[in-house]
């Protein structure tokens, strides 16, 4: 759902952090009504040249079983994935964390038979494994799938409800303008939201 929704590929699902991902973070803008969202800080893409990284940004849904905010603040709390107090992310946003551990973890079995995080990140393959499997889970054909259905399926959702290619372009790293990135200054953060808002969650 994340590398959906985000448009994520699979190498930057599995290089996540807790704290990548940033709650409220619209609310800075300084315009109420942006309580509740969430922005996905990814580092690096290899279209980022200038390394300010991207912010995809997830909003409120409208069915409270369908909000993804609420159900990534209830994985960390149950996997108990919380961002380190000396987390310096926020001011050194390009560097990996070296105190917070990965947003999707390895588990393993612990005393008892209660299966238990690691600190060790998934793998890109582990990312595309879980893509195909939940598919699965949904009752698709896995076998048609792969890990970049998941960036692929979320760009082409957002172009079908026509969200304004800058827009999309910006949250997912793509685009031919670049340098025009440098000189964007966007006024409201509901633009951001229009890709999420595409999903009609």
């Amino acid at each position: 759902v994340v590398a959906t929704l985000a448009c994520l590929r699979v190498n930057e699902v599995a290089r996540l952090q807790v704290c990548d991902l940033w709650f409220d973070y619209l609310t800075s803008y300084g315009v109420p009504g942006f309580e509740g969202t969430c922005s996905v800080h990814i580092n690096r893409r290899k279209n980022d040249t200038q390394r300010k990284g991207h912010y995809p940004a997830f909003g409120r849904s409208r069915d409270p079983e369908l909000d993804v905010v609420a159900q990534l603040r209830h994985w960390m709390v149950f996997a108990g994935l919380e961002v380190h107090p000396d987390c310096a992310k926020r001011v050194r946003p390009a560097a990996a964390c070296e105190l917070c551990p990965p947003l999707f973890p390895l588990s393993r079995c612990a005393k008892g038979g209660v299966t238990v995080a690691t600190r060790q990140p998934c793998s890109r393959q582990k990312a595309s494994d879980w893509i195909r499997w939940a598919v699965k889970q949904a009752g698709g054909d896995s076998s048609r799938f792969s890990g970049i259905s998941a960036r692929k399926g979320g760009i082409s959702t957002a172009i079908e409800a026509r969200v304004d290619e800058t827009i999309l372009y910006l949250q997912s790293g793509h685009g031919a303008a670049l340098p025009a990135r440098a000189y964007m200054q966007i006024a409201s953060p509901a633009r951001f939201l229009e890709t999420f808002e595409a999903f009609g969650l």
